[in-house]
C-alpha cells in the first residue's frame, strides 16, 4: 500500500491511498477536522463520505482493530479442531428435565457450556443457570470439546444430538 500526502493551503492535508484493487482512496482532512473520503475510479469518485472529527475517531479505532481484534484464520482453524457446538434434544426420561443448569452443575461435571435454549420456536439466548428450568422438548445448545460433550450426553441420560 502506498501513501502520497499533500498539503492544502489554508485547508489542511490530502492523503492518497493506493489499494490493492488499483483504485485510490483519498482522506482530506480540513483544519476544522473534519474528514472528506473519496472511493476513487477512473478519476471520478464513486462513494463520498463526510465525517465529523469525532466520528473519524471512532471509525479510526475500528478499523485499527482497537475495540476488535479478528482471530487469524490458523487460530480459528485450531479452535474450530478442538471446540465443537451440538443442538441437543432433551427427552422427556432426561435426568435434566425441571431442573437448572447451575443445579445439575453442567459446567463443574462436565466442562460444557449451555449457551442458549430452543423452546417453542424461540430461543433464550445466555440463559441463567439458576432461574431457567430445563424441560422436555428443549434444545439445549451446547458448547465444548467433543470428550466434553461425551460426558454431557452421558449426563444428560436422555438427550439426543
Amino acid at each position: 500500500m502506498r501513501i502520497r500526502e499533500t498539503d492544502l493551503p489554508g485547508i489542511g492535508k490530502k492523503y492518497v491511498v493506493l489499494l490493492k484493487s488499483g483504485k485510490e482512496l483519498v482522506i482530506i482532512i480540513h483544519n476544522t477536522g473534519r474528514r472528506e473520503i473519496y472511493l476513487m475510479e477512473d478519476e471520478e469518485p464513486s462513494c463520498v463520505i463526510e465525517l465529523t472529527d469525532e466520528e473519524a475517531k471512532e471509525l479510526g479505532f475500528l478499523v485499527a482493530g482497537a475495540t476488535y481484534q479478528p482471530i487469524s484464520t490458523e487460530k480459528m482453524e485450531m479452535i474450530l479442531q478442538q471446540v465443537v457446538m451440538e443442538w441437543v434434544r432433551v427427552h422427556q426420561n432426561s435426568n435434566f428435565v425441571n431442573k437448572t443448569i447451575a443445579e445439575l452443575e453442567i459446567r463443574r461435571k462436565t466442562g460444557v457450556s449451555i449457551i442458549a435454549i430452543e423452546r417453542g420456536g424461540k430461543v433464550i439466548p445466555s440463559p441463567d443457570p439458576y432461574k431457567e428450568h430445563i424441560r422436555a422438548g428443549d434444545t439445549l445448545i451446547a458448547v465444548g470439546t467433543r470428550q466434553q460433550m461425551k460426558a454431557f450426553l452421558d449426563l444428560c441420560g436422555g438427550c439426543s444430538t
